[in-house]
């Protein structure tokens, strides 16, 4: 399964929700996801997305303060 950008979904990080294959493709999906995977995907999973996307979308992430200093942080480096 795979949500918009075409990035691949990884059930674990899915495991106390249940979305439909037609949530995952939409963007309130894919904001929430990439929110989770930032957070707490692996590095070969994060490493997929590019970090044009990251940019596009970190503003409207729910995720904690530390995380997003990070990518901020990571993104002005990059």
């Amino acid at each position: 399964m795979k949500t918009l950008y075409e990035i691949e979904v990884n059930p674990g990080l899915l495991w106390d929700y249940d979305f439909s294959p037609q949530e995952v493709q939409e963007e309130s999906f894919f904001v929430w996801y990439l929110g989770r995977l930032l957070e707490r995907g692996t590095a070969a999973e994060v490493k997929r997305i590019p970090v044009e996307v990251i940019v596009q979308y970190l503003n409207r992430l729910s995720i904690p303060q530390r995380v997003r200093r990070f990518w901020e942080w990571y993104i002005n480096e990059a």
